[in-house]
């Protein structure tokens, strides 16, 4: 057996297993405090629900907890001079750092963003395999100073067209020095909730796992838009027809024709658009004597609620439907949660009118704590793949061994054994076989006498 093709198999069958499964995963947590989680007020407070996973930065190591944002480009981290960040628990040292270095001139005016000046670094990104050029923005003014954030990390669709920026947005997209490093192989990035306040954000190719635990008609998929007018450039837009489905023969209550919506991890709700809130929910809530109070009085946040579950017996299932195929669908119990001694509706309103004409719904974690979804940017395109969180299993968290690993160990030991045989034949008995061998063909030392035949058997003479 020629064992060089058995070992160039093994190579490219690792390879192959591989090619489509390169993907890292952080664990991710949010800001809610489970302590004050049963407190009827706590959730109201919580508008601005975050996601945010730690980052280890710089050597000596720091750990950041960076704030996870969907419509934001650049990842920036607060600088531990910076005056306007006093809220903030973990700041970054840039001057303990041997690996770290600096782009001495100051940006200024970033008024997309939450801060508001900045420079230009680079640091060690501490993950395996290391990351010995990490770019980012080391952030010395802000925006809005109050926030306790210590940095973000931008998971937007495309970088924008910004001048100011100078292609420094460019080199500090997270998903992109991912993908530059080869430590994954596709700009995609998913979140799985795994509890209601924790789970995993994946990037690079997870589905290559993930649909391998899904049938057919449990996965969809469905292009997002480009052609739609966004002062963020290029956010996760899709365009969906939204239908109010209930009562007794099933009947569409209420439709909304061609809105816009997209995904923004940054609240612990999903917002709705004015044209909702005008067209139904005020009717219905008003009918029903629900109330309704400001949460946010800065962002002119408004949530309604019930005091009472018959209050809202007869709410319709919201059905949104996208590309005319797929569908996602709440129930009433799932878009009423009782905190307290309220039923609170989990789909808030922003008063504040869109500055280009559009009201925009704004996909949030409810959405993502029923529905495991996976965002991918393409050459031309962009596409959403989502899938019930319930159907999910992670056998890697459980400590199970997946099938690839199993048959590669397999192979390895043949192989391990294949050469060990080889080793042993040409160490201990290839030698003794050649000498025994060599012995035989001496003539020196073996000589060959043919023996002789009795001589009555040669005259062929009976010896009785």
């Amino acid at each position: 057996m020629d064992y060089k093709i058995l070992f160039l198999f093994l190579v490219l069958f690792i390879n192959y297993v591989n090619a489509d499964n390169k993907y890292m995963v952080f664990k991710f947590r949010t800001n809610i405090n489970l302590k004050e989680v049963n407190d009827e007020n706590y959730m109201l407070k919580k508008v601005d629900q975050k996601i945010y996973i730690d980052l280890d930065i710089g050597e000596p190591s720091q750990k950041i907890p960076m704030v996870l944002k969907t419509y934001q480009y650049p990842t920036y981290i607060v600088s531990k001079d910076s005056e306007s960040a006093d809220r903030v628990q973990v700041k970054y040292d840039s001057k303990i750092s041997k690996n770290y270095y600096y782009d001495p001139q100051l940006i200024t005016n970033l008024l997309l963003y939450d801060f508001k000046q900045g420079y230009f670094s680079n640091d060690s990104l501490n993950i395996n395999p290391k990351i010995n050029n990490f770019s980012f923005f080391l952030a010395t003014d802000f925006s809005f100073p109050t926030q306790n954030i210590s940095g973000e990390i931008g998971l937007s669709k495309e970088n924008p067209d910004v001048t100011v920026f100078k292609g420094y947005a460019s080199k500090t997209q997270f998903i992109q020095q991912l993908l530059n490093n080869q430590l994954i192989n596709k700009k995609i990035f998913g979140i799985l909730y795994d509890t209601e306040y924790e789970g995993r954000l994946i990037f690079g190719d997870y589905l290559f796992n993930v649909e391998k635990n899904y049938k057919e008609k449990a996965m969809n998929e469905f292009t997002l838009e480009d052609d739609v007018p966004d002062k963020n450039n290029k956010m996760w837009l899709l365009k969906f027809d939204l239908n109010c489905v209930g009562g007794e023969d099933n009947a569409i209550i209420y439709q909304e024709k061609n809105a816009y919506g997209f995904f923004q991890i940054e609240y612990g709700l999903m917002i709705g658009s004015t044209t909702f809130l005008n067209g139904f929910i005020k009717d219905y809530f008003m009918n029903k004597n629900c109330k309704n109070e400001t949460v946010s009085a800065s962002a002119s946040f408004v949530e309604y609620y019930c005091t009472d579950k018959s209050q809202f017996q007869d709410f319709p299932d919201i059905s949104f439907k996208s590309s005319g195929k797929y569908n996602f669908t709440f129930t009433k119990d799932e878009l009423f949660i009782k905190k307290g001694n309220k039923y609170i509706f989990q789909i808030i309103f922003n008063l504040f009118v869109e500055d280009i004409g559009i009201q925009y719904w704004k996909i949030g974690q409810s959405f993502f704590k029923k529905y495991a979804i996976f965002l991918k940017e393409e050459e031309k395109s962009a596409k959403l793949s989502y899938y019930l969180n319930q159907k999910f299993d992670n056998k890697e968290d459980k400590g199970g061994i997946s099938t690839q690993v199993v048959v590669i160990i397999v192979l390895s030991v043949v192989l391990a054994v294949l050469i060990a045989g080889i080793i042993i034949y040409l160490v201990y008995f290839f030698p003794k076989r050649r000498k025994k061998r060599a012995q035989e063909l001496n003539d020196d030392d073996y000589v060959y006498t043919p023996q002789k035949e009795p001589k009555d058997q040669l005259l062929g003479e009976d010896i009785n």
